[in-house]
């Protein structure tokens, strides 16, 4: 399978929607790596911050027309076996962080670090706040094929409607106080596949043209459309997949609610949840995708959005992380703000700062990105996601976490603390995963779709060796699930 990947022509490689690419090396000292310690360590400690750090849900419409899922053969990111469990997974992953505030482990924040849907879609979009809403999601967006006698009870089947819980909110969970949540663009929520430049057509239909979009589009998708009536290699209930590579279109039921979303739509989006707080961090439904705010006393966040690029082109491949001259003012301005306020400061982007880049002008690439941070101080954690694994590194003065995707393999989530030495005024990082499936905690209500996510856990199991192979083939760290120290530790930052 690897050979495939890495013989695969120009042509087909440009078709094929990948979700991570070959990145330069990078090998910092992983962490814990200097006074770091097992067991409760928290004796004559304050606790600043508590928060649960998710990232990559990657909310997937499984029958939009706008995929290609017959590139599994060389990506297989463009369809997954499981993939139609990622609503409720999620869910899952929402369920064990209110069970967790509501043990007395209290939540302060969730952050969501970007790719919140698959391909951009409104309705994708729309079931992402609705399990974070506690709203019905119905996550079948075309019709049920399967004959009445095939399909599996409710509580099996991916494809029925079902009531997420929510993540907690004071008064429909209980008495604690709402568990606020911030939430990030990354370019799953930018781009079409998470690669392809979204245009808008007269009339206002958006589509996503391929490279060689001028080929005939017999055996090949030449754009996605997911408004459309022809897709290549459709998935369906009945017909699950994996489709073949080459199949000639087929029509399909259009659905309006699948279109693409722009970038204010979706920060607009933010301001329509019945969850806290209004815009999700973002200042105004015009914003431009980056933000401040101050989710603990003490503590700054500054929310970066790394898919800003200013000028795609049509038929472009757009995945790297990009930081502009305007925004890299915008976060000198701010680190510079905290240090003198005396703030802590918390930067999250949806980009590591490994896939930075320095073309087409940007100003920050990893390097200066790093330098940059470690110019401040006060400046504690960089969150990150995008290559969907758990790692844990020391960047000098700071720490910089990757927290694996809720959709692929290990399909988890992490909770993160700051705590204050108060015999010497240091900072002690703690971080810990946990998963959709996790049952140590007092339980919170019922959770009637526990066995459909032992279900998705299963059939990604099943595929772990082809998931393994496929990170390898794209020079990505093989076992997402990373190292016993990018997984659970603690951290002494020293005197800050």
């Amino acid at each position: 399978m690897s050979v495939k990947y890495l013989r695969l022509p120009l042509a087909l490689m440009l078709l094929a929607p990948l979700a991570g690419s070959s990145c330069g090396a990078d090998n910092p000292l992983l962490l814990p790596a200097r006074d770091s310690a097992d067991g409760d360590q928290t004796a004559g400690m304050v606790l600043l911050v508590r928060f649960v750090h998710i990232t990559d849900t990657q909310v997937v419409d499984t029958l939009s027309p706008a995929r290609f899922p017959g590139a599994h053969e060389f990506t297989l990111s463009a369809w997954r076996p499981w993939e139609s469990y990622s609503t409720q997974i999620l869910d899952g992953i929402v369920r064990t962080a209110n069970r967790i505030h509501a043990s007395g482990t209290t939540v302060d924040f969730v952050i969501h670090t970007g790719d919140t849907c698959d391909n951009a879609q409104s309705n994708e979009l729309r079931w992402f706040l609705d399990v974070m809403d506690g709203r019905e999601v119905n996550p079948l967006s075309g019709p049920d094929d399967r004959p009445l006698e095939d399909r599996p009870p409710t509580i099996l089947d991916p494809y029925a409607a079902f009531l997420p819980q929510g993540l907690y909110r004071s008064g429909v969970h209980g008495d604690l106080p709402s568990i606020p949540w911030y939430c990030l663009i990354g370019n799953h929520d930018q781009f079409a596949t998470g690669l392809l430049p979204i245009i808008s057509l007269p009339g206002g239909r958006r589509v996503a043209p391929l490279p060689f979009f001028d080929r005939p589009g017999l055996l090949l998708p030449t754009v996605f459309d997911p408004a459309g009536r022809l897709a290549h290699g459709n998935v369906t209930p009945a017909e699950p997949g994996p489709p073949r590579f080459f199949e000639p279109p087929v029509f399909v039921a259009p659905n309006p609610d699948r279109a693409y979303f722009n970038r204010n739509e979706f920060i607009g989006a933010m301001f329509t949840t019945d969850s806290e707080p209004a815009g999700h961090g973002f200042e105004t439904p015009d914003a431009r995708g980056w933000y401040r705010i101050w989710p603990a006393p003490g503590i700054r966040l500054i929310g970066l959005n790394t898919s800003d690029q200013p000028a795609p082109l049509p038929t472009g491949i757009y995945e790297a992380g990009c930081i502009s001259d305007e925004q890299s003012d915008f976060l000198r301005r701010e680190l510079a703000d905290a240090a003198q306020h005396g703030e802590w400061v918390i930067v999250a982007s949806h980009h590591p700062s490994q896939i930075l880049e320095m073309l087409h002008g940007f100003a920050l690439g990893p390097e200066q990105c790093r330098a940059l941070l470690n110019d401040y101080p006060n400046v504690i954690l960089h969150l990150t996601g995008h290559l969907h694994r758990n790692r844990v590194a020391d960047r000098g003065g700071y720490v910089e976490i990757e927290t694996c995707s809720t959709l692929d393999p290990p399909q988890e989530a992490r909770v993160v603390e700051i705590w204050r030495d108060t015999a010497d005024d240091s900072l002690i990082i703690r971080y810990y995963m946990f998963s959709h499936l996790d049952d140590d905690l007092p339980p919170l209500g019922e959770d009637p779709l526990r066995r459909l996510r032992e279900q998705a856990a299963q059939i990604t199991a099943n595929d772990l060796a082809n998931v393994r192979l496929q990170r390898t083939a794209d020079e990505v760290d093989a076992d997402a699930s990373g190292a016993p120290e990018d997984r659970q530790g603690w951290i002494r930052l020293g005197h800050r």
